[in-house]
């Protein structure tokens, strides 16, 4: 079943499937399997119209140069924890949005290299944190 959401996933998202690492504090190493929004348009969709995504699965939005990240919840059908990637990988902040196809803004506090989108809570449920790091072959944070 698993398997099957995967690719009905990112059949639906014109974006390459990757694996992206959390090295915690507490010396932990959690791995994700993420989309790449690596162009202007796949950053545009986002997450956009996904009914459900497995745990540990999300998006990544690779950004340089390091800017101020603006994210809203239009047409995004499931709640998101946004984690804020500083350069050099570092997490800056993590943000837990429940209210989904909301125009609400999110903004970050800093300039940032990615913005790492995962279910809800799960940043919480996993004890992922301010100042873990974040490796990915071919992003540079």
């Amino acid at each position: 079943m698993v398997k099957r959401f995967l690719l009905l996933f990112f059949l639906a998202l014109p974006v390459a499937a990757a694996p992206l690492s959390v090295a915690t504090l507490d010396g932990r190493e959690l791995v994700f399997e993420v989309a790449v929004a690596d162009t202007a348009e796949k950053q545009r969709r986002g997450l956009m119209f996904v009914k459900d995504m497995a745990p540990q699965h999300g998006m990544v939005f690779p950004m340089q140069p390091p800017r101020i990240a603006q994210f809203w919840m239009r047409n995004t059908l499931v709640p998101l924890d946004m984690i804020f990637i500083l350069p050099g990988g570092m997490i800056g902040e993590i943000v837990t949005r429940l209210d989904t196809q909301s125009d609400a803004p999110t903004r970050s506090r800093q300039k940032v290299s990615a913005v790492l989108e995962i279910n809800a809570g799960e940043a919480q449920r996993l004890k992922i944190s301010i100042g873990d790091l974040v490796r990915m072959d071919g992003v540079n944070f």
